[in-house]
């Protein structure tokens, strides 16, 4: 019996490589009949990064940057020598998880961009940027100014912009960005659909994610309406309903606008990279999880993606979840969906243990399968 282990990260405990490490030993503990191909995989969310390098070939380098609320944090980034190429990930600078307390009135991506001076310093030709996770809406605020771009409330010049600066900017320079496009081909990984604007825009649907009220959602809107009319004007390129746009509070339609990124599927890239189709023709049993499996897994997630696939080519598909809510309905192309915590305990045990409960739910998955 031959499994494809493909596990995403599960958020805030364990990283999608030492995932798969730990479902692969728990079923061939459970028996040497079992052979397994262990393909970790991401949707350029959160966790992208060590995946993206283990397929690229890249290496893992580290830089002190800004962090969201300009504090000093300490950045994993990846760099490829030969070819050239960097991997950057947004949450390593900017992240979400880098705060104690939301505040999208001033959290900023300035940090990320910082990565990506590094980068083009060191001679980039690409940046794979993946963008999920962040901390900010602030439309790529802190990118554009970490890369040198001005901005202007009249003759004013606004220093050190924030998020709260949006509605007021009526003019950028931004010509130190033609450095840039020449030297570098930035694509951008994303792991949701949503465009910029409306109502289900950045503001509306991951405003809320990043600390703002009810309230502050038609003000964000707003502001990136206004970013993006102002980008139309610059350079004739229109954002407004750009699909993917919305990823990271607007970051990927106002690079796409100023620094001609592409935008992309982060899951597909990435299971391309892995050559899962080709693992896929060979495998009888497709084995995924991630922290929590829920409705949200089935629109452009990664686990949802490779159960799709799996189900298509006849395979059997398992779900492994850190939780199951009770309420779950039935989601598409997963067989059974099982949680990895066997007994009622509080998150923050669960969460240090996940490893052995992988491991453990595997052995005893291998067992049944072997069985069957």
């Amino acid at each position: 019996m031959k499994i494809l282990i493909c596990p995403n990260a599960f958020k805030g405990a364990l990283g999608a490589e030492d995932a798969a490490e730990a479902i692969d030993r728990g079923l061939r503990e459970a028996s040497d009949q079992i052979e397994t191909v262990q393909l970790p995989i991401a949707d350029g969310g959160d966790g992208s990064l060590g995946v993206i390098v283990k397929y690229l070939g890249a290496e893992l380098y580290t830089k002190e940057v800004e962090g969201p609320m300009e504090n000093r944090v300490t950045a994993t980034y990846g760099w490829h020598d030969e070819s050239r190429f960097a991997v950057i990930e947004l949450a390593e600078a900017s992240g979400i998880r880098l705060i104690g307390e939301l505040d999208p009135w001033t959290a900023t991506t300035f940090g990320t961009g910082e990565l990506i001076q590094t980068a083009l310093s060191h001679g980039a030709t690409k940046i794979y940027l993946t963008i999920g996770g962040s901390a900010s809406v602030d439309g790529a605020l802190g990118i554009l100014a970490a890369l040198g771009v001005k901005f202007y409330d009249g003759e004013k010049i606004i220093k050190n912009p924030k998020p709260s600066d949006l509605q007021r900017i009526d003019r950028m320079e931004t010509e130190v960005l033609t450095e840039v496009t020449d030297q570098c081909k930035i694509i951008i990984l994303c792991d949701v659909t949503n465009p910029l604007i409306g109502e289900k825009g950045a503001a509306a649907v991951f405003g809320p994610q990043k600390g703002c009220e009810e309230r502050d959602v038609h003000w964000f809107n707003d502001a990136f309406k206004n970013l993006a009319d102002l980008i139309e004007e610059l350079n004739g390129t229109h954002v407004h309903d750009l699909k993917h746009g919305g990823a990271a509070g607007g970051v990927a339609a106002i690079l796409h606008g100023l620094l001609q990124a592409e935008l992309i599927a982060g899951a597909d890239q990435i299971l391309e990279w892995a050559g899962f189709h080709e693992h896929l023709s060979q495998a009888d049993v497709l084995i995924t999880g991630e922290g929590r499996i829920d409705q949200q897994t089935n629109y452009g997630k990664g686990p949802g993606l490779v159960a799709r696939l799996g189900k298509e080519s006849g395979l059997r598909v398992i779900g492994l979840s850190g939780g199951v809510n009770t309420e779950l309905n039935p989601l598409d192309n997963f067989d059974v969906i099982l949680p990895i915590v066997h007994a009622p305990v509080e998150l923050d045990k669960a969460m240090k243990y996940t490893y052995q409960n992988l491991e453990r739910t595997a052995y005893q998955l291998g067992k049944l399968l072997i069985a069957d």
